[in-house]
């Protein structure tokens, strides 16, 4: 059954008639554009008393603006807007959830005559307030035309960019993608069981935690989120008082809790007894989510007795006997980067208390339907339109990883803004994500994966040789240890096929490929001499233009064209005379070689260059001249040893992070 058609005016039943006269005239000058379709109430926030209505857009503005729901039209008669006014629109989504309201779009019109203004500080300080489109009082008391609106609307909708989140979501308007994961997480708790969740960095971890709580408190249950970022600095017993602490402060059970009681001795079974009074005031099991939980894991913490495992073991004693209770008073949700809490067997030559009590479960990329819907609706709201092959295209470059695929979006968008366009094709995604992968997207990327550079090297080196190509490598540590690749396959970094294994998120095997490209193994003769030469060609292009910036600072234009000049006799000198200084350094105009810049630079060693190269002028020279003599093999097409190969990777791979630290 088609849907029916939707134009400007008035639902016949609302109840416009209830509004203060000046109210009224703003629903019918709104009519004219829109259509009210009812809703006329009111709703308090503390003191204040706010009316609302809703409307519908008009089908051509819907399609526009990607609203095609009711939303709630919020009318604040006060004279002075601040912030929580918008909780407003919060109470009436929920009184209001049996309408198909809209639930990240509201208009909010006001007295404050100052309130645009007003209203654009607040959103960005609060990076996840709902799109409101503002409206004074007095804007709304004759007719507006349609251009009105519509650069109104645009200018809150379009500019805002939606895609742009690097901090956990604490509210649920721009969560997407993870209803089920939550819902299971939910459904453990309420039999009794413990979970984990881990992931990569930046793969909505405490999103997830904080929608799982919210979730719970809505259906008047009780979960609290300890943050071990907290807890590491504290001894086992200390941190036993703040999880009791929170648990009594976040649900208001008023049980006395006395920090005293709380020492290495006693902790324990004080812990145990506030508990359980706390159990028994609630009447429900409390959910107890740990945050970052490798803040507190053996071998990894920052603090010495955690690391050492001594308060690590205490403390998990104490809550594993909690949990273990047939009464439940709690049940644990632990979550981080690093599983290696529950993979262990022993600690400090016993049990670990959390081995075998909970089982490491990953958190999984997005599927192509979940990417889908949270590209396509917060691309709406911005007026953008995509093909559809482009979300595939976005879920396998980023393996479905929310965070990358909202910053590569967030650049589209800044592209499409640049250009004033509205639509994401496949020459418009490609020629985007290109420029976003050789820039932000490495570091991007780099921050992703660091948790297996640093808590997992061999995993790590395990990407390294399967980015470069050194498949044999990869396979042998595979063997090695199978753990190795349920953690790669576990992050959703590689996948497995009949065929082998691949990378699961092209962008980090482009990312590792171009910082591993000369770390390749059993090289052939002419990859070698590829890798010299290219490495050569690139390096001798930048020293140019280092030696040409130094020389001229310390000596001067004219003295520095002077020494450049100094190795040509006396003829060929004045056949370069004429030439500018800085085209004695175009390759085009003038000879200038890699030992004539080594030679440039040995010879004003003090002047300038040790600075820059940090080391004894005659280590510098022996390093340039195994380059020049090796690096000439390309020219020449001789072989190269591998020994030989080793070496020349060693001297260029310190040339140019030096090189790249004077360009930095």
């Amino acid at each position: 059954m088609a849907k029916p058609t939707v134009y400007p005016g008035i639902n016949p039943r609302a109840q416009v008639n209830n509004l203060p006269t000046e109210e009224q005239t703003i629903a019918h000058v709104l009519s004219r554009d829109f259509y009210i379709t009812g809703g006329f109430n009111e709703v308090s926030i503390g003191t204040s008393k706010y009316r609302y209505f809703f409307l519908r857009f008009p089908d051509d503005k819907a399609i526009t603006y990607g609203v095609r729901d009711e939303i709630i039209v919020l009318l604040s008669p006060f004279e002075n807007f601040e912030p929580r006014t918008l909780d407003a629109i919060e109470k009436i989504q929920e009184e209001n959830s049996g309408f198909r309201l809209d639930k990240i779009s509201a208009f909010v019109i006001s007295k404050d005559s100052d309130f645009i203004e007003k209203l654009n500080k607040t959103i960005k300080t609060q990076k996840e307030c709902r799109i409101i489109t503002p409206f004074t009082y007095s804007e709304l008391q004759s007719p507006k035309n349609t251009d009105f609106y519509r650069q109104r609307i645009k200018q809150f909708f379009f500019e805002r960019n939606l895609f742009d989140f690097d901090s956990p979501l604490r509210r649920d308007l721009y969560f997407f993608g993870r209803d089920e994961l939550c819902q299971n997480l939910i459904d453990k708790h309420q039999t009794g069981q413990s979970a984990s969740l881990f992931g990569l960095r930046r793969s909505g971890k405490t999103s997830i935690l904080l929608s799982v709580c919210r979730r719970i408190t809505n259906q008047n249950g009780f979960a609290s989120i300890i943050d071990c970022q907290l807890l590491y600095q504290l001894p086992w017993y200390a941190a036993l008082y703040h999880v009791a602490f929170t648990i009594n402060s976040d649900h208001h059970a008023k049980v006395v809790i006395n920090e005293a009681e709380y020492t290495d001795e006693k902790a324990t079974i004080t812990f145990a007894r506030d508990i359980e009074k706390i159990h028994k005031k609630l009447r429900k099991s409390v959910l107890l989510a740990f945050d970052e939980i490798e803040q507190i894991t053996f071998g990894v913490s920052f603090g010495e007795a955690w690391r050492n495992g001594s308060s690590y073991v205490r403390f998990w004693h104490s809550l594993r006997s909690l949990a273990q209770r047939q009464e439940n008073p709690v049940t644990l949700l632990l979550a981080g980067t690093n599983p290696r809490c529950l993979e262990t067997p022993f600690v400090m030559g016993g049990d670990n208390p959390l081995y075998g009590h909970v089982k490491p479960e990953y958190i999984p990329g997005f599927s192509l339907p979940q990417a889908k819907q949270m590209i396509e609706t917060l691309s709406s709201y911005m007026g953008i339109s995509i093909d559809d092959d482009i979300y595939a295209y976005l879920v396998r470059e980023f393996g479905g990883h929310p965070f990358l695929m909202r910053q590569a979006c967030s650049y589209i968008k800044s592209e499409l803004d640049k250009g004033m366009q509205r639509h994401i094709d496949r020459l418009m995604y490609e020629k985007s994500i290109a420029q976003f992968n050789e820039g932000l997207g490495h570091g991007f990327c780099e921050l992703v994966i660091g948790v297996l550079a640093e808590h997992y090297i061999d995993e790590y080196t395990m990407l390294t040789y399967l980015a470069r190509g050194d498949i044999s490598e990869f396979e042998q540590l595979a063997e090695s240890d199978s753990t190795y690749t349920q953690h790669l396959l576990g992050y959703g970094v590689i996948s497995k096929s009949p065929s082998g294994y691949d990378f699961k998120i092209d962008s980090i095997k482009k990312h590792l490929s171009l910082k591993e490209r000369y770390k390749k193994l059993n090289l052939t003769d002419a990859e070698k001499l590829a890798e010299i030469g290219e490495r050569r060609n690139e390096i001798e292009h930048r020293l140019r233009r280092l030696v040409s910036q130094v020389l001229r600072s310390i000596h001067g234009e004219d003295e520095a064209k002077r020494l450049v000049l100094a190795k040509h006799d006396a003829k060929t000198r004045s056949k370069y005379s004429a030439l500018t200084y800085r085209e004695l350094f175009d390759a085009n105009k003038h000879e200038i070689y890699f030992n004539d810049l080594k030679e440039l630079m040995r010879k004003n060693w003090e002047g300038g260059f040790r600075n820059i190269f940090s080391e004894d002028v005659e280590k510098f020279n022996s390093r340039m001249v195994l380059l020049n003599s090796i690096g000439r093999s390309d020219a020449h097409k001789k072989d190269v040893s591998d020994a030989d190969m080793q070496s020349f990777r060693g001297a260029m791979s310190w040339l140019e992070a030096k090189v790249d630290e004077y360009f930095a």
